[in-house]
């Protein structure tokens, strides 16, 4: 009998449901229970489970009563066979619709929300709230909410300085880089909290460099100090500009990945290719193109997937996930736990 998965509920049907949602074809429920983050840890394809098949229910239930209609396909051979029964979920269904849209006030209190919650803090019906934005969150168009429609765990620093940006005051932090032991000071006037690539960044103006600049909010070492020092509200218009650098960025890194076909890693990262993912593949494998903001960030993301992805291109990618393979099998080898795959600098 399979045991329990040490992988938290909500990630699991959150994966179910990307799953199926990018599987336009549906699949069988022996794909699934093999495939998806948080069954394939317990299954043995020589030994069915009862219990591995009850969770299934009960996940498909859940998503029933969070309002997501699960499609069913019987097999064209054996009509009315289980076993050969395809599942699957409208994509159509999931998106929020065309004219959907927030005012000010609603967006403010979206925003507040994302920042202020923490895993810890959910209860039982909030963080299955907090799934179905998720879920519909789709539909949303991001660069113009300036979050994102996704509810996670509050990066440390992102409550101060989110206030920092709301009363126009100066800013300090460290800053780690790649490669660095010790973390740099950064002195910023703050001007935009923004989630790309689910990730917080922050835009700011750097005052000693005279520039503008992108954060990671993972990156901030230590706690964040904002003073009584306001900055010139002029700067506020170097955000804008700043963001769309960024997405410049984002644009012209191209990772060529090849990933499993029906795996965690393809839902995931088919997912961000979106519509300019690219289709061909062989076997059990299938190639998926996407913009990259930092490659050290999707060097320890892909470490992650296992043999479920391999990485055609770049080779600064193919080395970095290289160099984070050896580090793990060195970690083993000594008996202690794998360092991350790195961090990068600025965006």
């Amino acid at each position: 009998m399979a045991g329990r998965s040490a992988v938290p509920g909500e990630q699991r049907v959150f994966s179910l449901i990307l799953a199926l949602v990018v599987s336009p074809e549906g699949l069988t429920k022996r794909e699934l229970l093999s495939s998806v983050y948080g069954y394939a840890d317990r299954f043995d394809p020589g030994k069915p489970s009862a219990a591995l098949d009850r969770q299934f229910e009960r996940d498909k239930d859940q998503l029933r009563a969070l309002g997501i209609q699960i499609d069913t396909l019987d097999s064209p051979l054996e009509p009315g066979n289980n076993q050969l029964t395809r599942y699957r979920i409208s994509k159509e269904r999931l998106e929020f619709p065309a004219d959907l849209r927030f005012d000010a006030r609603e967006l403010m209190l979206l925003r507040l929300a994302a920042l202020a919650w923490s895993e810890g803090s959910l209860s039982a019906e909030a963080r299955r709230a907090a799934m179905k934005l998720e879920a519909l969150g789709a539909g949303l168009d991001v660069q113009q909410l300036g979050v994102a429609p996704r509810l996670g765990t509050a990066e440390a620093a992102a409550l101060p300085l989110q206030r920092a940006v709301d009363e126009g005051r100066v800013a300090r932090f460290g800053y780690t880089l790649p490669g660095r032991d010790e973390p740099l000071d950064r002195r910023v006037a703050p001007l935009r909290l923004h989630r790309l690539d689910g990730r917080w960044h922050l835009i700011a103006w750097d005052l000693e460099r005279d520039a503008a600049r992108v954060f990671l909010l993972s990156r901030i070492d230590g706690a964040v100090t904002v003073g009584p020092e306001r900055f010139d509200p002029e700067l506020r218009g170097h955000a804008d500009e700043a963001l769309r650098e960024l997405i410049a960025l984002r644009e012209e890194r191209v990772a060529t990945i090849r990933v499993r076909r029906g795996s965690v890693a393809e839902a995931r990262l088919s997912a961000r290719a979106g519509s300019a993912a690219a289709a061909e593949g062989e076997g059990d494998f299938v190639t998926r193109e996407f913009g990259v903001l930092d490659w050290h960030i999707l060097a320890d993301e892909l470490l992650g997937y296992g043999a479920e992805v391999s990485v055609v291109g770049p080779p600064v990618l193919h080395e970095l996930v290289i160099d984070g393979l050896r580090r793990v099998a060195a970690a083993h080898a000594q008996g202690d736990p794998a360092p991350a795959a790195g961090e990068a600098t600025d965006a």
